[in-house]
C-alpha cells in the first residue's frame, strides 16, 4: 500500500512539474517572439533613416556637405551591421525575392 501512495505522489509531482515546464516554455517563446518583432522594427527604422538621409544628401543645397557625407557613411555602416544581426534575431523566414516571369513565346506584332 505504501508503494502505491509513493507512486501516486511521484506521478502527481511529475504532472505538476511537466505542466509548469510547458507553461514556462510557452511564456518564454511569447517573449522571444515579442523581442524578435521589436528588433525587426528597429532594423526597419534604421534602414528607413539611412534611406531618408541619402535623400537629404542628394538634395542640391546639401550635396557635397562633408558633415552629411560622414553621417551618411556612418548610417550605411550601421545598416550593414544591423543586417548581419537581422538574420540572427529574425524568427521568421525572409521573404523570397520575386522572380520575373520571362515568356519566350510572346511575339512582337
Amino acid at each position: 500500500m505504501t508503494w502505491f501512495v509513493i507512486l501516486c505522489i511521484a506521478l502527481s509531482l511529475s504532472v505538476v512539474l511537466n505542466l509548469f515546464t510547458i507553461w514556462y516554455c510557452i511564456r518564454l517563446l511569447r517573449e522571444l517572439v515579442q523581442v524578435s518583432d521589436t528588433l525587426e522594427d528597429l532594423f526597419a527604422d534604421v534602414s528607413n533613416f539611412s534611406k531618408h538621409l541619402e535623400g537629404v544628401y542628394e538634395l542640391e543645397m546639401f550635396y557635397g556637405d562633408q558633415t552629411l557625407e560622414n553621417l551618411l557613411s556612418h548610417a550605411r555602416a550601421l545598416t550593414k551591421e544591423f543586417d548581419k544581426y537581422e538574420v540572427l534575431f529574425s524568427l521568421r523566414e525572409p521573404p523570397e525575392p520575386e522572380e520575373e516571369d520571362f515568356d519566350d513565346t510572346t511575339k512582337e506584332t
